[in-house]
């Protein structure tokens, strides 16, 4: 390869919870894939993967962050998903162009710790997004998360990959 990518995973989890006073506005103008801040919260780590993610419940609705006991586990820690991530991120035979970008994706940790329901919610390129779709369906069970009284809970989590080309 004449170029080499390089690949900063950014899984920014964005700290801004909804308030348990704050409703919903009737009049919600945005399609229901369009993701915004406010509905998910940073997940506090020391490593570049920057994940964030909100708590649902059976109905795929969202709970209130406080409720929430225990985050889903990755074996081995989020540095180990960074490392997978890196690992198995796979680019089809014969690709020569590098742009720079971002594809914005969404997959949820379900109650039994399962990888599930991914999306690609902004994408960059078609071949781009294929890569990141199937890097995630890739990864491992996690040990799911839990609410008071050791309910299980999903969470869905955002997971931007930053794509920036080398000189």
């Amino acid at each position: 390869m004449k170029k080499i990518i390089g690949i900063i995973l950014t899984i920014s989890l964005l700290i801004s919870c909804k308030n348990s006073e704050n409703t919903k506005t009737e009049n919600n103008s945005e399609s229901e894939n369009k993701i915004t801040q406010s509905e998910f919260k940073k997940v506090g780590t020391q490593n570049s993967l920057n994940l964030e993610y909100q708590l649902l419940d059976e109905n795929d609705e969202q709970i209130n962050f406080s409720s929430l006991k225990k985050m889903p586990e990755f074996p081995g820690g989020l540095d180990s998903l960074t490392k997978f991530i890196q690992r198995n991120y796979k680019f089809h035979q014969g690709f020569t162009e590098y742009i720079n970008g971002k594809v914005k994706s969404t997959f949820v940790v379900d109650t039994i710790g399962k990888v599930v329901d991914i999306e690609i919610i902004e994408g960059l390129r078609k071949d781009y997004d294929t890569a990141c779709y199937k890097v995630i369906s890739k990864i491992p069970d996690w040990k799911p998360a839990e609410i008071e009284n050791n309910k299980k809970v999903k969470v869905k989590f955002l997971l931007p990959f930053k794509f920036v080309a080398e000189e």
